[in-house]
């Protein structure tokens, strides 16, 4: 680590190149600019630099020095020990990284969103975005979908409030209203287990009965983050700070359930610890696949720092394990697990790395295989995907269906299902 005074008009980092130190900015000014986000501030704090704590991701901006600065370069090896010891930086990157992603959303999607309000149906016309989501989601999937706001989600989330308040006997009177056997398998385990724990901390005679009678019910428990929780409590041990953060700001969300509707207004995002989510848009067409996000992806992160409608409809494929993040709880999650913190700007770089490569000139079969791997072949099987939704995916729109699936079966890389989605191999 050292100090270095550097005059005006310093090149510190150009656009593209690999970043050898993380760069804090003690005294001075700098402007940062990139043209591939199409984004530039002019900042007198702060850090720059972090790609670099993702292995072979190079700048997304260039840095040039605008009056005398007073630089402190930190080498790459100690990157990661230094932001984690300063949770103030932490939070200074997210925000950071989000207005680049805002920055080259805008850029990208800006000419699609006109194109697409042009063709609006006549008959939708007087429908909000989130009207018309609710609509052709239900008609698209051709089943109920439960939504993040129902009854019994705010039941779930009272009730653990009054949990981490200390008001066990409330908590348990608040979980004993939700009616859980509508949900799948993994949410009526969630509430049972907090059931069980508020049972014990009033009565604690009886946690080995239930604890028993949980791994009994559901085989798969020991997988659940709340069980977890559980565990430590009922045998004394100090919880982990993931646990911690859990316990403050985790949930289960069940299958099937809508995080949130395109058009809705919201100022919370979620990092996903298990499971995965669909990404998508509705309209009379049917539904246009965005994406799916899983394990350490944030989904929603834009809302909680600038007030915008939700772009696209958001909802679970599967159970769903994750931490809520909220403009009133992200300095304390970050403050409390810098960890967590970290995980998060890395996602926000992989991302926007992820559309720089997109945006680079590639070939058809370099396309297929960066995105076969980026999602990973249990995810896109778990998620059976028609190739029409492939396409959408993998943002190969130009090619036919047929020319598609035929490179598919002849590279051995997918088979069809009888159902019509497709099997990677």
């Amino acid at each position: 680590m050292r100090e270095i005074l550097y005059a005006p008009d310093r090149i510190l980092v150009n656009e593209g190149e690999y970043i050898k130190e993380l760069i804090l900015l003690k005294e001075g000014k700098v402007e940062t600019f990139s043209n591939f986000c199409n984004y530039s501030s002019i900042e007198s704090k702060g850090i720059f630099g972090a790609e670099m704590i993702v292995p072979n991701t190079k700048s997304f901006e260039s840095i040039r020095i605008i009056e005398n600065s007073r630089i402190v370069l930190i080498e790459n090896e100690l990157a990661e020990k230094f932001l984690l010891s300063n949770s103030n930086l932490i939070i200074h990157l997210i925000k950071k990284y989000i207005l680049k992603i805002i920055a080259l959303n805008k850029k990208i999607y800006g000419s699609l969103k006109k194109d697409k309000n042009n063709k609006e149906n006549i008959k939708d016309k007087n429908l909000t975005k989130e009207e018309l989501s609710k609509k052709y989601l239900k008609i698209s999937r051709r089943k109920l979908f439960y939504h993040i706001e129902d009854e019994h989600f705010r039941l779930y989330t009272k009730a653990r409030w009054l949990f981490n308040k200390g008001k066990i006997k409330e908590s348990l009177n608040e979980f004993k209203k939700i009616q859980y056997t509508n949900f799948d398998i993994y949410f009526q385990a969630e509430i049972e287990i907090w059931k069980y724990l508020c049972m014990i901390l009033i009565s604690p005679d009886k946690k080995y009965y239930l604890e028993k009678t949980l791994k009994e019910k559901y085989p798969f428990v020991k997988e659940l983050l709340s069980f977890m929780v559980f565990e430590s409590v009922i045998t004394n041990t100090p919880l982990s700070k993931p646990l911690v953060t859990y316990l403050k700001s985790g949930y289960l969300i069940p299958s099937n359930t809508v995080l949130f509707y395109e058009g809705e207004e919201g100022d919370w995002a979620f990092m996903i610890l298990t499971g995965n989510v669909r990404v998508s848009q509705f309209d009379e067409s049917g539904e246009r696949l965005l994406a799916i996000l899983s394990n350490e992806e944030v989904v929603g992160e834009i809302a909680c720092f600038k007030e915008i409608r939700r772009t696209a409809t958001v909802f679970t494929s599967t159970p769903l394990q994750v931490i809520k993040i909220e403009k009133s709880n992200l300095d304390e999650l970050v403050i409390s697990n810098p960890t967590f913190g970290l995980k998060i700007v890395k996602n926000l770089i992989k991302r926007l790395d992820f559309e720089r490569y997109w945006h680079s000139p590639l070939s058809f079969e370099e396309k297929l295989n960066f995105m076969i791997k980026k999602y990973g072949k249990n995810i896109l099987n778990q998620s059976q995907l028609k190739i029409e939704e492939i396409k959408e995916l993998f943002r190969m729109n130009d090619k036919k269906d047929s020319e598609l699936i035929d490179y598919l079966f002849k590279s051995n890389i997918a088979t069809l299902r009888a159902d019509g989605t497709l099997k990677f191999m």
